[in-house]
């Protein structure tokens, strides 16, 4: 069977010699191939039910709780055929086809620093410059095919609302008296640009799943197929900032997908495939953080490299030769992003920035850069400055007791970190300065209800107290609380539970080991094949 002609030939009713990746026709004038239809289809987006179903499900039910969004899910359902032949093979292939994509986003990601040319991470991130085998999905042109994104939008509106909603109050803090970050930044750019909506929409449709609010493999395969559409757009603005470089607005377009697409790994694994997106992106940060112009730093950029650095930051935590944002970037966050990182994470900028010059200084120090005197000097200033550090001297977003308990278990988090610098296993979890820090953070958990807004974002801090205990009562209530958490935002956290299951069977298994368990052997060591970033948001 003759294989079929580009899009861009088959438009222009031109003959196409059918080369792949793109045609040599497309090539010599200069055209953009379109690229060759999908040997897969996808199964259809989500779409609306009817004005009449929708009226239904308004008047039925509140707005504002999950019920709405599983009597949504179940009216969208009902209307579609989706043969069975379809969803089996977009279930089969989705891992196998996202990390296939993410592996050929980043396969070196070392090799892509903040000095790298926008080209090294093009060369793998753009779908266009990506060739796959005889048996592998064509990603050449959108898998989702809409004339208009206003039309899309109206399509998918209870996705959009849903993610309004439910999925970005547990995206941040969401107090009396603060602005919701994603209300604010991102989905007004999710109305303006389709790549952002395709990210958002698969992020979403990944946690109504993830979270048991829509059990289908329907969803699966939606959220798939809007993230390597995302993937796609993401290509497409690399490959201009290399051939004309991007508007500023369009900078901004780039950091809200990646910020999405990591949400959605982390949604989906608590794992991003060798950091890819989170290094690519690094130049942009940068720039962010020192543009030409101070008066062209807009607070959606500022928002959007507090997340993206954070991210990175935490990455670095399970390695710090994972790092890759640069100290200059912190320290923008710092100044000027204070705000956007206490309503995120709840830790207070001056600790992030503090915890970021020592993770610095051991990459350095690992990649011999930094010698090992100077090194422990870092690390003696660093824990004089978090032993003395007044949780009272800050200036938080709003009057809530609770964002002072975050600020000490961020603390605490951080001196368990520093206390594994340089050997890891120097100190045994029943050392009593370890045992002070475990002690303290699982005594803030029992400071701030279960219920409360602000519990959710212990979860790295507990995870940290977790990983350096050997007591039983301690281990259990870390679970309790992780447990609890993992209710309240949807977000099951599997790689994050696993690491803590593997350090814990660990020190059961040898009780009388000299050496003590470190939970970084799990996620960045030499015996590891792959050195991805493990991220807990």
């Amino acid at each position: 069977m003759t294989e079929p002609a580009c899009g861009t030939c088959r438009k222009k009713c031109r003959k196409c010699d059918r080369k792949r990746p793109i045609c040599d026709r497309c090539r010599i004038r200069g055209l953009h191939c379109e690229g060759y239809p999908p040997r897969f289809q996808f199964c259809e987006v989500l779409t609306a039910p009817s004005r009449k179903k929708s009226s239904n499900v308004s008047s039925s039910s509140d707005p504002g709780t999950s019920s709405t969004v599983t009597t949504f899910g179940e009216s969208v359902l009902e209307s579609p055929t989706v043969p069975e032949t379809v969803i089996a093979v977009t279930s089969s292939v989705e891992h196998s086809v996202t990390e296939s994509l993410d592996n050929n986003l980043l396969e070196s990601a070392e090799d892509v620093t903040q000095n790298s040319s926008i080209s090294d991470y093009l060369s793998v991130s753009s779908p266009t410059n990506t060739q796959y085998s005889t048996t592998q999905v064509s990603f050449a042109s959108p898998l989702v095919p809409v004339p208009q994104l206003e039309n899309e939008i109206i399509a998918n509106q209870p996705i959009m609302e849903y993610f309004e909603r439910t999925l970005s109050q547990h995206l941040t803090v969401q107090a009396q008296g603060i602005e919701n970050p994603f209300h604010k930044y991102v989905l007004p750019l999710a109305y303006q640009h389709q790549g952002i909506l395709h990210a958002l929409l698969g992020l979403s449709v990944c946690h109504m799943h993830i979270s048991g609010n829509e059990s289908s493999q329907y969803f699966v395969a939606t959220s798939c197929s809007y993230r390597i559409s995302a993937l796609h757009s993401l290509g497409s603005l690399l490959h201009k900032e290399e051939v004309s470089n991007l508007e500023p607005l369009e900078a901004e377009y780039i950091l809200a997908i990646v910020l999405l697409l990591v949400l959605h790994d982390v949604c989906e694994t608590g794992i991003s495939a060798n950091g890819a997106h989170l290094t690519g992106v690094s130049f942009l940060c940068k720039r962010m953080a020192y543009p030409a112009n101070c008066s062209t730093r807009s607070k959606a950029g500022i928002f959007f490299t507090s997340a993206l650095s954070w991210l990175d930051m935490l990455r670095g935590f399970s390695g710090a030769e994972k790092l890759s944002y640069s100290q200059d970037i912190r320290r923008c966050v710092r100044d000027h992003g204070s705000l956007s990182l206490h309503t995120l994470v709840g830790c207070p900028a001056s600790l992030f920035y503090a915890i970021g010059s020592v993770l610095a200084a051991g990459k350095a120090s690992l990649a011999g850069e930094l010698s090992c005197e100077k090194f422990k000097q870092v690390l003696d200033d660093a824990e004089r400055f978090f032993r003395s550090w007044d949780p009272e001297q800050v200036i938080y977003p709003t009057g809530h007791a609770e964002w002072k308990h975050l600020a000490e278990a961020y603390r605490h988090a951080c001196l368990l970190r520093i206390m594994r610098f340089p050997d890891p296993y120097l100190l045994s979890c029943n050392d009593p300065r370890i045992k002070e820090s475990v002690a303290a953070i699982l005594d803030v958990c029992s400071l701030v209800p279960r219920d409360s807004v602000f519990f959710k974002r212990l979860l790295f801090p507990i995870f940290l107290a977790g990983a350096n205990t050997s007591s039983p009562h301690q281990i259990h209530y870390a679970k309790w609380c992780i447990s609890g958490i993992k209710t309240a935002t949807g977000f099951q956290h599997p790689a994050l539970t696993k690491v803590l299951a593997s350090v814990w069977n660990e020190r059961k298994a040898n009780p009388f080991s000299l050496v003590d368990v470190c939970w970084m052997d799990f996620t960045c060591s030499e015996q590891l094949r792959s050195q991805h970033a493990y991220l807990f948001f």
